[in-house]
């Protein structure tokens, strides 16, 4: 079986992640994995090619320029028919529309996975709506957590949306000694505490660095590791500083390296207002680190309901700082939660999982698309 992935990305977040750990899981299973990625400005972001360069039997860099790049689609179709590709996976808004306008009355089935509708401003809102139209002509749709999942149904017919855990390599997480992790970035004796994500306004960095602060003012020094970019950088580093932690936090940029980084944490913590199916939470949990998560998205789900880590409203400071407390000076119970959630990645959310249920599906929308034809 033969399967081109598309993405459009502007950087290498959850869904790079995701679709990285499916493609090598992919290939190891015998699939043949081809990655187009639509390179629209000096901000698009073609990272995926060399991360799965050793494992992929082709790749595209596809030069996009504007909303209909006829170009584009060209060759996207170009490559789709001389490589023989059974199946078209994309990820993205626009790869969404680009593979169903390309694929035009070609064999290929067509799947896609939906990791979320972000942005709220009206520009979105108009692709969001857009998006869920053209996915109607898609043979299968993923939606990655239950709210997805149940947006989707909403806009098609339910028979083509299925919902798939996103899986991680639990095997490239808790190879690092947190004694050489500290040492790698500097830290001493304080307990750690961590972030990892983009450093955009829904992921509430803000809100960690204010519970940071009251853990602080409540006489429990910390250090505070935030990996990451993002638009809200700056910013953040500001408000550390005027929040009068900025000694105690450590903004560490962009990292390949996150493994031994989150082997150096005591706790991790995802404080969003808004997330599909966090990835970070998974890398976290597979590190055997206790987590601290806000109700959002399938955090719930992710942690079961609170029996592999602590919940906490959105928005919610006070609870934050508390959670966070309770886990570093409860160390029974932070090592209770690290066991159980690094056992819980291992048996629902590996990459081994994931990648059979999408072959499994790729085999259900080329069955469609034979039937059609």
């Amino acid at each position: 079986m033969r399967v081109l992935h598309l993405l459009s990305s502007t950087g290498f977040h959850g869904a790079e992640n995701m679709a990285a750990a499916l493609i090598r899981q992919l290939a190891a299973c015998g699939v043949e994995n081809h990655v187009g990625i639509f390179r629209s400005h000096e901000g698009s972001n073609t990272e995926l090619l060399q991360v799965v360069r050793e494992v992929i039997q082709g790749g595209e860099i596809i030069d996009c320029h504007g909303k209909f790049d006829w170009r584009a689609f060209r060759v996207l179709r170009r490559y789709v028919r001389e490589h023989k590709i059974d199946v078209v996976h994309s990820h993205k808004y626009k790869t969404n529309f680009y593979a169903v306008v390309a694929c035009f009355g070609l064999p290929s089935a067509l799947v896609s996975t939906c990791h979320n509708w972000l942005g709220t401003g009206a520009k979105m809102r108009f692709y969001a709506a857009l998006d869920k139209r053209i996915l109607r002509m898609f043979d299968r749709v993923v939606g990655v957590s239950n709210e997805v999942t149940i947006e989707l149904r909403r806009h098609m017919v339910a028979e083509k949306v299925v919902k798939i855990d996103n899986g991680i390599e639990v095997q490239r997480f808790g190879g690092t000694p947190k004694s050489e992790a500290l040492r790698m970035l500097g830290l001493g004796a304080r307990p750690v505490v961590g972030f990892v994500g983009r450093l955009s306004a829904d992921k509430a960095v803000s809100h960690l660095l204010q519970a940071a602060r009251a853990l602080v003012s409540r006489g429990l020094a910390i250090d505070l590791v935030v990996t990451g970019d993002g638009e809200c950088a700056q910013s953040l580093h500001a408000e550390a500083r005027d929040l009068g932690v900025g000694e105690y936090v450590h903004f560490l940029g962009r990292r390949d390296d996150t493994p031994a980084i989150y082997a150096a944490m005591d706790v991790f913590v995802l404080p969003s207002l808004k997330e599909a199916f966090p990835i970070v939470l998974l890398e976290a949990m597979a590190a055997g680190v206790p987590v601290v998560a806000t109700e959002v998205g399938d955090a719930s789900y992710i942690l079961e309901d609170g029996a592999c880590g602590v919940l906490v409203e959105a928005g919610d400071i006070a609870a934050l700082s508390h959670a966070i407390e309770k886990l570093l000076t409860d160390s029974d119970k932070a090592r209770r939660l690290g066991s159980a959630g690094r056992w819980r990645v291992r048996q629902r959310f590996s990459s081994i999982a994931m990648a059979e249920r999408y072959r499994e599906l790729y085999k259900d929308a080329l069955g469609i698309r034979c039937g059609v034809s």
